[in-house]
């Protein structure tokens, strides 16, 4: 029950949020980060003691109907696992940190679709009923919608619809296989349902006719891999992010991408034992084509926001990859495999929060982000950009900082499932590492580009949220055993290892 009255009290704060207008950020700020250190309070006693497996249920009865053998049953059903408590505190610092940066001048309905997005997450995360599981899938998309269409820049209007579109295409066919399930479980024992635990059942699907079975599992691909973003489903992204606030890319790459890991290895992973060793290697060969792709068309983006965001997709793909090689692995190979695909989900966040933010604050004083137009930034604010060069070096997998933990783990692994193909994602380890490198040394060094002014560095405040983000990344660099014993404990649980 605590975990449905933190819910609760989430959804009270979100909707207090629109109501408090010019104190929107000071209220939504504080509110949010007393939440967060109430869940991780609650994380730390819950789960000392965790050997796998999903904890900390609970269960509310909304609705029941029993009439001539039938049986419809609605329940809100609550429930964490060492990845999903992992990714609850994800998002509610990712939702902090989309805060942090926002401007006074942007209104409560701003920060309140903001806070809307850190709720949708949550819930996501959190809730064991798939009808409740949709809802909060598309709390998050809608209030980005907004964010996107109403505070965006260049051509909102337009990219705001495309952005709703592609990824409700992937909502529909979510919802439709949930309904597939539900209707063939209804048939077999004459009960409604949509709880997880009684439809992603191994007894309950392996009878399945296999149309019916496939069909489900598609649509929840689907759904999954164009919230990565996949190649091919990724198109909606780059736009996305280029219009979208600095807030929104961060909630945008830090959220919405983490619903994709979250959904393949948090919700199909269990029951993926019935998948065709044929689809594990079609899913084994999108991700590796991904790594490449997006390091590539990274490389040819002169726009830095732009070159994050296919950064951003490329380092998703090793969710992909680790979801599929671990089909195809056993014992401990697995279950590193599949912590690195967790690991990979959760760190990408903190990383993708530095490197919008920093650049945030580098547009901020240049009024460009293009590559080209910038120069020598060094010569005149240092400290901005000590701290947008380490957020390249997060992404490209630097160790001791957040993303090499799981970039790591899931190159490793891979190689005993895919042998010599794993040279794909080092070669695309490569690109990315290049093109990184030449962003900083045209940006950051060099000759101060005269035409931009007098440059001031951070103040004080910009310099302690950058600060917080940074040290976020390092402390889960150097000491991912945190996380990564919950993770680890929960694969090896999946992988029938406990």
């Amino acid at each position: 029950m605590i975990l449905i009255g933190f819910l609760m009290a989430f959804l009270i704060v979100t909707i207090l949020s629109f109501f408090t207008g010019k104190y929107a950020k000071q209220f939504s700020l504080i509110s949010v980060f007393i939440l967060t250190v109430i869940f991780v309070i609650y994380s730390f006693l819950r789960f000392a003691t965790y050997t796998g497996g999903i904890i900390s249920k609970s269960n509310i009865l909304l609705s029941s109907f029993t009439a001539k053998g039938i049986s419809i049953q609605i329940n809100f059903s609550t429930g964490l696992t060492g990845f999903t408590d992992a990714l609850v505190i994800m998002a509610l610092m990712v939702t902090i940190f989309a805060l942090l940066i926002g401007e006074k001048s942007n209104d409560d309905t701003f920060f309140g679709l903001l806070i809307s997005v850190g709720f949708g997450l949550v819930g996501l995360f959190m809730v064991r009923n798939f009808l409740f599981f949709y809802i909060f899938w598309e709390v998050v998309l809608v209030p980005m919608f907004f964010v996107i269409g109403k505070y965006g820049s260049y051509n909102k209007d337009k990219i705001s619809i495309k952005f709703f579109i592609y990824t409700h295409v992937g909502s529909l066919f979510l919802l439709l296989s949930i309904f597939t399930l539900s209707t063939y479980y209804f048939i077999k024992y004459g009960i409604f349902t949509f709880q997880i635990s009684d439809l992603m059942n191994l007894a309950f699907l392996t009878p399945l006719p296999k149309s019916a079975l496939y069909f489900s599992f598609f649509g929840f691909l689907l759904a999954f891999l164009i919230k990565l973003p996949t190649f091919p489903l990724h198109e909606w992204l780059p736009n996305a992010h280029y219009t979208a606030p600095y807030s929104g890319s961060i909630l945008l790459s830090g959220g919405l991408l983490s619903m994709g890991g979250y959904g393949l290895l948090g919700i199909l992973y269990p029951v993926a034992s019935l998948f065709p060793v044929a689809l594990a290697y079609f899913l084994i060969a999108l991700g590796l084509v991904s790594v490449v792709y997006f390091a590539f068309t990274s490389m040819f983006q002169k726009n830095l926001k732009r070159m994050i965001a296919y950064s951003s997709a490329g380092e998703m793909a090793f969710v992909t990859i680790a979801f599929g090689t671990s089909l195809l692995s056993t014992g401990y190979v697995r279950t590193l495999d599949l912590s690195g695909g967790m690991y990979q989900t959760i760190a990408h966040a903190f990383v993708t929060s530095l490197a919008f933010s920093s650049l945030y604050f580098i547009y901020k004083r240049t009024h460009t982000i293009q590559v080209y137009g910038l120069g020598g930034l060094y010569h005149r604010t240092p400290v901005a950009s000590s701290f947008f060069l380490a957020a390249l070096l997060a992404s490209l997998g630097l160790p001791t900082l957040a993303g090499f933990i799981g970039e790591f783990s899931v190159t490793i692994a891979s190689y005993q499932s895919i042998g010599l193909l794993t040279l794909l994602i080092v070669f695309g380890l490569i690109v990315t590492a290049a093109y990184f490198i030449w962003a900083a040394q045209r940006s950051l060094f060099g000759f101060y580009n005269e035409s931009l002014g007098k440059l001031k560095d951070l103040d004080r405040a910009e310099f302690l949220i950058l600060f917080l983000m940074l040290m976020s990344s390092i402390f889960i660099g150097i000491y991912p055993t945190l996380i990564f014993r919950l993770l680890s404990l929960y694969a090896s649980h999946m992988g029938g290892l406990i």
